[in-house]
């Protein structure tokens, strides 16, 4: 029971994280001063930081771990990509143009993360896993 509750947790923190992240992705474009209020990143990490802790938890309560279990390993990865991304996306890229292009590799690294954990496999798009 308690599985399920943290499992759930974890998905509505991940569709809140890749939503949120959508948005500000998009103010980044066309209203980048709304990024700059204190909210905006409390929201964020906070959220952020109870999606790490209940992804964290799964992996503990079903016993697969990170270069133990491939799918896993993957998403780790790509995790440290998306987050790497996303801050190139909304406030280390140098041009709006640069931004906008980390932002779209962020957004197709969350799409990736996602699909290694509904198909629990690193290829998630290979022919031989349809």
């Amino acid at each position: 029971m308690t599985y399920y509750w943290i499992r759930l947790l974890h998905i509505a923190t991940v569709v809140f994280t890749t939503g949120f992240f959508a948005l500000r992705f998009y103010w980044m474009l066309f209203s980048p001063h709304l990024l700059e209020r204190h909210w905006v990143r409390t929201l964020s990490v906070s959220n952020d930081t109870l999606l790490l802790i209940a992804g964290i938890t799964l992996a503990i309560k079903s016993q697969q771990y990170p270069f133990q279990a491939a799918w896993l390993s993957a998403k780790l990865i790509a995790l440290l990509l998306y987050i790497v991304l996303g801050s190139l996306a909304l406030k280390r890229g140098k041009t709006r143009q640069e931004r906008t292009i980390y932002g779209i590799l962020a957004l197709i690294c969350v799409s990736y993360i996602i699909a290694v954990a509904l198909n629990r496999t690193p290829t998630p798009w290979s022919l031989s896993n349809l």
